[in-house]
C-alpha cells in the first residue's frame, strides 16, 4: 500500500502498531502530521492499547519531517484507499446476494467468490452444470495444463476450486480427493 511507503519516511513505528490497512489509513488521515499524533483521540478507529503504544511512538520518533504539499497528497491517497474499501466492500455484498440467490447450493459448496469466477470460467450458469466433474477440477487452469500436455509435464490437479474455503481446510493428503 503506497500510504505505508510515503508515510513510512515520517513515520516509520506506525506501519509495527497498525497492521490493518484500512485502519492504518483513517490513523494517518486523523492524525496528519505525526507531532499532532499525540493530542488526537484514535478511539473510534483503533483499540486502547494500540492507541498508547502510537502516541508514545508519536512523541520519541525522529524521523523526517513532511511538508504541507506531502501531507495533502498522502490524505488524498488515504481517501482513495477508503473509498476503493468501501466500493471492494459493496461489490461483496452485491456478489453475496447474487449468488445466493442464481446458484445456492454452488455457493454453500465452494462460497461466493470461487462460485462466480466457475460460472464466468464455465460460460455461464447452465454450461458449468453441463461440465464433467473432471473438467470442473480443473477449470481456470487450462494454461498450465496446456503447457503441461506440451512438455509432457505432470499436469496440474487443480484449477479455481482450490481456492475454495472447503479444500483449504482439507489435509493436503486428501485435497485431490476433495476436490474432486
Amino acid at each position: 500500500m503506497r500510504v505505508r511507503e510515503w508515510y513510512g519516511w515520517h513515520f516509520p513505528e506506525l506501519t509495527k502498531i497498525v497492521q490493518d490497512n484500512i485502519q492504518y489509513a483513517k490513523a494517518v488521515k486523523l492524525m496528519s502530521d505525526r507531532a499532532g499524533g499525540a493530542n488526537v483521540d484514535f478511539f473510534e478507529i483503533l483499540s486502547e492499547d494500540v492507541e498508547v503504544k502510537l502516541k508514545e511512538a508519536a512523541v520519541i520518533s525522529i524521523k523526517t519531517k513532511v511538508c504541507e504539499l506531502d501531507l495533502m497528497n498522502i490524505k488524498g491517497l488515504c481517501d482513495q484507499v477508503l473509498s476503493l474499501s468501501e466500493y471492494r466492500a459493496q461489490l461483496y455484498d452485491f456478489l453475496k446476494s447474487k449468488m445466493n440467490t442464481i446458484a445456492p447450493n454452488l455457493t454453500a459448496l465452494v462460497g461466493e467468490l470461487v462460485g462466480a469466477l466457475l460460472i464466468a470460467y464455465g460460460g455461464g450458469l447452465l454450461d458449468l452444470a453441463k461440465k464433467p466433474g473432471s473438467t470442473m477440477q480443473i477449470l481456470g487452469a487450462e494454461k498450465t495444463l496446456s503447457g503441461a500436455l506440451k512438455t509432457k509435464h505432470v499436469t496440474c490437479k487443480y484449477g479455481l476450486i482450490y481456492d475454495a474455503s472447503l479444500i483449504g481446510k482439507a489435509v493436503p493428503k486428501l485435497k485431490r480427493k476433495v476436490s474432486q
